[in-house]
């Protein structure tokens, strides 16, 4: 099958999109698993990620987030939702929208933190590769509410956790499900 030169133009952008597109569900599943490795493998050695209370470089945007996520049962999810991705040749410009739910503890009470932001990220193609060269985030609204009802089947459920336990690890380990029937 023959592509004309614009065809092929547009296939090569989708697939450095989709890379990109990648490389932000990848740094997600880090961040809730607390995956340094994964974080990390997001960023160019040089990338700076200001975060608006905190900013760092590289591999070290990676273990601060960690730091920040790791302590206590504190759990965290966070929904990639719209993205836009605009590549210039070795360049890539993305819009991100995030909402990123947390729940903690405060005077033995439970409570939920929802933060709508945006990362806005300048990408960069080295050797083949497409990572994050420049995150700005940008925080544009967020709010705590206090859990004033869990459901009670909760306990039945499954839950993640933020490391490599978490069933997303766990079940290329071996068989994870239950066998119907058999109950937790």
């Amino acid at each position: 099958m023959n592509f004309d030169t614009a065809t092929q133009q547009r296939l090569l952008r989708m697939l450095d999109e989709r890379d990109i597109h990648e490389v932000l569900t990848r740094y997600c599943r880090g961040v809730d698993r607390c995956d340094t490795d994964l974080i990390a493998s997001c960023y160019h050695e040089d990338a700076v990620d200001d975060h608006g209370t905190w900013n760092a470089y590289g591999r070290d945007a990676a273990a601060t987030i960690v730091e920040r996520v790791r302590p206590g049962p504190d759990t965290a999810m966070h929904f990639l939702g719209n993205v836009r991705i605009e590549v210039e040749s070795d360049a890539a410009f993305a819009e991100s929208y995030i909402l990123a739910y947390r729940s903690f503890q405060r005077a033995g009470r439970a409570y939920t933190r929802v933060r709508a932001l945006r990362f806005v990220d300048r990408f960069t193609r080295r050797q083949g590769q497409w990572r994050i060269a420049e995150r700005v985030v940008a925080d544009d609204w967020n709010r705590v509410d206090e859990v004033v009802e869990a459901m009670r089947e909760a306990d039945q459920f499954r839950h993640g956790s933020k490391d490599r336990d978490d069933p997303v690890y766990a079940i290329r380990r071996g068989r994870l499900a239950r066998e119907p029937g058999r109950g937790a």
